[in-house]
Formats: C-alpha cells, sequence, structure tokens
C-alpha cells in the first residue's frame, strides 16, 4: 500500500478539492497549503503529481528537509525513464510519464518546496535561479531547472483514411456516438469541452440572440460542477444573459453536419430517455442501468477504442488527435493565419499555433521539394548509375 493517496473531498455547498492524505487518513497539511492556490481543475492535475513525489520520497527515505538537489534531478530522470533501473521506480506502477505530464509534475514539486519552510536552503536558490548567482540580478520568474526540456512540438496526424473508417456502416453503433465523432472530426474540441456542454450552451441558429457570432455556434465553458467531472481546458469568464443566453466562454463555430448529427441523437435516442436526466449535459448513457447518466470523458475514449476495432485500425484514435486535424486543416486553409486559428481554437498564443503546426500542417513543402528534385534529374540519375556499377 502506498503511504499517501488523493482524496476528492466535497466540501459544503458542493464545491470539490483534491487533497493528499496518508494511508492512516491523516490530511497531508503542508501539501495542501500549496494545492489550495489552485482551482478545482488544476488542483486535481497537481494532486496527483506531487501525491506521486511524496510516494518517492518515502520510498527512497527522503524528508523534505534532506532532498537534495541531485536527489530531485534522479526523481525526474525516473519519472521521465530516463533514469528507470538505476535508482529504482518502484515506487511507481505506472510507465514513465512523456514531457508534458512531467512539466505538470515539475511545476508543482517547484511550488511545494518553495512554500514549505523546512525545505534545504540549497534547493530553494536552485528552484528560485539564484543558486551560484547574485540575488539581485536574478530575474522576477526563474525558469524551472527541474522540469524536462521541451522537444520541437510535431503532433501525430490523423489519417483521412482512418476518419473515413469510423464512419463505415456499422463501426458507430449510435447516433449518439456518430455526433461524437463528427463533432471531434469538424471542430476539434477537447474531449473533456464535449462532454462539459450544456444545451443552453448550443446556439445552432444563425444570428442566435446572444449576439456574439452571426454563425451558429456553441459556448465552451469551464465549469466545476459537471455531474460527469468533465471539464473545458480553458476557463475563460462567462455569464448568463438576463434571457437566460450563455455569453462570453470559447466561442466556436459549428458545421452543418455537426448540427444535423445533434438534432439526430436528439430525435432518435436522447427524447426517449429524457425523462432519466436529472442534468442539462448532452450527451449521457443511452442504455442499460446507467441510462440518462452524463457521458464521461472516459466513455467517449472507450467509445473510440471499440469503434478503431471494429473498423480494424491498427492503432487507437485518441480524441486529441482530432483536434489536431481540425487545427492543422484550418490552418493551411486560411493560408497558415496563425492569429485566426488561435481564436478559433481558444489558445491564449498565435506562437502556440505557429510552434506546434508550423512545419507540420506546411502542406506546400513537398511541392517545392519535388520542383527542386525534378530541377536536376540527372543528379539523381548519375547516382543511381554510381551506386550500379559500384554492384
Amino acid at each position: 500500500m502506498k503511504p499517501y493517496r488523493v482524496r476528492r473531498v466535497v466540501h459544503p455547498g458542493g464545491r470539490v478539492s483534491y487533497w493528499i492524505f496518508s494511508a492512516g487518513g491523516e490530511l497531508h497539511r503542508s501539501s495542501v497549503e500549496v494545492l489550495k492556490q489552485y482551482r478545482e481543475s488544476s488542483q486535481q492535475t497537481y494532486a496527483y503529481g506531487l501525491v506521486d513525489h511524496l510516494n518517492w520520497l518515502d520510498t527512497n527515505h527522503l524528508t523534505v528537509d534532506s532532498v537534495t538537489v541531485d536527489d530531485l534531478r534522479r526523481y525526474m530522470n525516473a519519472l521521465t525513464g530516463q533514469g528507470a533501473g538505476v535508482f529504482g521506480v518502484v515506487w511507481r506502477d505506472r510507465p514513465p510519464i512523456g514531457t508534458s505530464a512531467a512539466g505538470n509534475v515539475a511545476t508543482i514539486v517547484k511550488a511545494f518546496y518553495l512554500t514549505t519552510s523546512r525545505t534545504n536552503h540549497t534547493v530553494v536558490d536552485w528552484f528560485s535561479g539564484t543558486q551560484g548567482k547574485s540575488r539581485r540580478r536574478t530575474s522576477s520568474v526563474a525558469k524551472n531547472p527541474l522540469a524536462p526540456p521541451k522537444g520541437p512540438g510535431r503532433p501525430r496526424f490523423l489519417p483521412e483514411q482512418c476518419v473515413a473508417a469510423l464512419f463505415e456502416p456499422g463501426v458507430l453503433t449510435s447516433a449518439r456516438d456518430a455526433m461524437i465523432v463528427t463533432w471531434l472530426v469538424d471542430s476539434g474540441v477537447r474531449v473533456g469541452g464535449l462532454c462539459g456542454l450544456r444545451f443552453p450552451d448550443l446556439h445552432l441558429v444563425y444570428d442566435h440572440p446572444c449576439g456574439q457570432r452571426k454563425d451558429p455556434h456553441v459556448h465552451i465553458v469551464g465549469r466545476d460542477d459537471n455531474p460527469n467531472h468533465a471539464r473545458a481546458k480553458a476557463y475563460h469568464e462567462f455569464r448568463i444573459s438576463p434571457d437566460g443566453h450563455v455569453i462570453d466562454g470559447v466561442i466556436r463555430a459549428v458545421s452543418e453536419s455537426m448540427i444535423t448529427s445533434f438534432y439526430t441523437y436528439l430525435l432518435d435516442e436522447y427524447h426517449p430517455i429524457q425523462h432519466l436526466a436529472d442534468h442539462e449535459q448532452i450527451l449521457v448513457h443511452i442504455k442499460g442501468s446507467t441510462a440518462g447518466a452524463a457521458l464521461t470523458t472516459g466513455g467517449v475514449r472507450k467509445m473510440l477504442r471499440r469503434a478503431c476495432g471494429r473498423a480494424d485500425l491498427n492503432s487507437y484514435v485518441t480524441p486529441h488527435a482530432f483536434r489536431h486535424r481540425a487545427a492543422a486543416n484550418l490552418y493551411a486553409a486560411s493560408d497558415f493565419n496563425a492569429e485566426l486559428v488561435a481564436q478559433e481554437f481558444g489558445w491564449a498564443h498565435a506562437e502556440q499555433v505557429t510552434g506546434l503546426y508550423g512545419r507540420s500542417a506546411n502542406r506546400h513543402t513537398m511541392k517545392y521539394l519535388n520542383e527542386a528534385w525534378k530541377a536536376f534529374p540527372e543528379q539523381s540519375t548519375r547516382k543511381d548509375d554510381d551506386a550500379i556499377d559500384d554492384v
């Protein structure tokens, strides 16, 4: 049994926290001082990252005041698979994590040691960026030395034949599943935002009274009280107008296919069981003992896994793969207008688009490469002849 674990704590009034407890049920108070600085969505992510680190400390017989910079480096190496088998990863029963997840762990571990008064001063200086430097010359925002270096962003793109295979007859077995895949394909919405959609968020008519977009659209809103615990990643401010319309959030356009698939699901599958739903979530379980319950993000992933099996695809398609595909397609179709893509997909900065899709989405590359290759055909022919002579 691991010495520490994360528990979901429901406070009076419905507010939820994710705190760390010992195996004996005692609250780990120093971790709470850090975690309470974050809202629920981030707090859950950071709680699981921090509890992993606390379990590592216990396994290696270390404490907050005895851990050193070298210990922390070894921890991150083991966590990311760089040091597996050297200093032991017996505290974990899961595979190594990627760069992005390791960056989240590094963020909360740094915050933990800088918040705890018992931390070794060399660790504090290391995290603060003052180790071996004059404190007066330190910038106000120090880089996290524990975070692994980020490589160039090159997302894996979803081949068109995979998308086509999912829409083959018999692969998606319900109107709800067809709606989910259609919305993922056309909009690239994150699965948390999709499962978090409520009926008031859908403005599927032209010139909706909300007055924020002429075309049909949806408002992706970050909420912590969804019954399925689904959350949009970005918590943009939103409000309800006096007429009951959702205002602001991340506003996303919808296609005709998205609208059609929604009403097909609504009429054929949702309406017959709507009396079982005691919430406003759009996506629900449509049969079985849980009919009417809000569909979770895990439920969407399981549905996609089953659909990939029926489609005889060689690999499992993740919901986020559709987001990469949709964003890259819009980026190329808009003549690489990063600002437009950032606004549509809810990214705060256009640089996020160019950094992630600037290389991979450039469909003109092969055009110019082919022109360059064809410009000197005799060079490639000469190399082929030389290779034959050598044989």
